[in-house]
């Protein structure tokens, strides 16, 4: 009995923690912001927890010859379940350009 609650609160505690995990979204307007239904995105990755970029996202090249659109970034439910694929030291997020 001892180990069913044990095995329960480890399960709550453990749903709590993905929960809480969340993602971390960021959104930045150029110009007037996105004014159409376009809209393309990249996955930019980090090494060491972001401490090093492997690759460079560029969102003016994403939105080429455009002054007005949107960026945005995020943490989300993709790059949570691409964590421990990705063995816990390399870590991913979306960027999402709306022109």
């Amino acid at each position: 009995m001892r180990h069913a609650s044990h095995l329960a609160r480890s399960a709550a505690l453990s749903l709590l923690l993905l929960l809480a995990s969340g993602c971390v979204w960021n959104r930045h307007e150029v110009g007037l912001g996105a004014t159409g239904t376009g809209e393309t995105s990249e996955r930019q990755f980090y090494m060491l927890f972001g401490l090093i970029e492997i690759n460079e996202v560029d969102t003016r090249r994403m939105a080429p010859e455009l002054t007005s659109y949107t960026i945005e970034t995020e943490f989300g439910f993709v790059d949570l379940l691409l964590t421990p694929l990705l063995l816990l030291t390399i870590t991913s997020r979306t960027v999402v350009v709306r022109t």
